[in-house]
């Protein structure tokens, strides 16, 4: 089965659902010379139907910058692509899930964490990274989070450095440690700061294909 992941930067989704048995093709406006699979360097929101309609399913994980905590922060206003992204994915017909960091407007979504898949244990630290999922298919039950209270890390991008924990968070650490952490090993830290675990879509690739199997749309 053909799954097309739009929006894909350097991956990590796409790795997922690779290891789920789908065959991927990415998309990004942006050149990704370390993506590990079947490229096209595309504005996802000019994709014509018929291209979308020889694919299977699609994943879309449209830039988070609109939701993200940090903007709110900074004040930097961004554009908000959710609701054209899905509209697209509407008139596709195909099943889809459409990704983006909690707080943003998903309809009925559902979360994943990493310590649903015990990621970064091997660093000594639980990596959480709450992500959101809309689908218009029945995912089914999932996991629950398993935090335990101790030290977590945030891959964030910057410069990895020596230990250093604050608020029981790792604020710092080495690239093989965040590589480690989330389960990706052909990308650099900066690049690990918009990539999503692959053990997130490797567990929904599975359920989306039993669902493609059973007669889904």
């Amino acid at each position: 089965m053909k799954l097309l992941d739009l929006y894909c930067c350097g991956g990590g989704a796409s790795a997922g659902y690779v290891d789920a048995g789908f065959d991927v093709v990415g998309v990004d406006i942006r050149p990704q010379p370390k993506y590990p699979f079947s490229f096209v360097q595309a504005d996802v929101l000019a994709l014509s139907p018929d291209f979308l309609a020889t694919f299977d399913a699609i994943h879309a994980s449209p830039p988070c910058q609109a939701h993200s905590s940090i903007t709110r922060v900074s004040g930097k206003s961004h554009a908000d692509l959710i609701p054209q992204t899905r509209a697209l994915l509407r008139a596709s017909g195909r099943p889809y899930t459409i990704e983006n960091v909690v707080g943003a407007p998903l309809i009925d979504p559902f979360l994943l964490c990493g310590t649903m898949f015990g990621l970064g244990t091997s660093c000594g630290a639980e990596l959480r990274r709450h992500r959101l999922f809309e689908a218009n298919w029945y995912v089914g039950l999932l996991p629950i989070c398993q935090h335990s209270g101790g030290p977590t890390i945030t891959i964030t991008g910057n410069t990895p450095q020596s230990n250093v924990v604050r608020n029981k968070v790792r604020v710092t650490y080495s690239a093989s440690e965040a590589r480690r952490a989330m389960g990706i090993d052909w990308l650099a830290v900066a690049e690990l700061r918009e990539a999503i675990p692959p053990s997130y879509t490797r567990l929904i690739g599975h359920r989306l294909m039993n669902h493609i199997r059973q007669g889904g749309l």
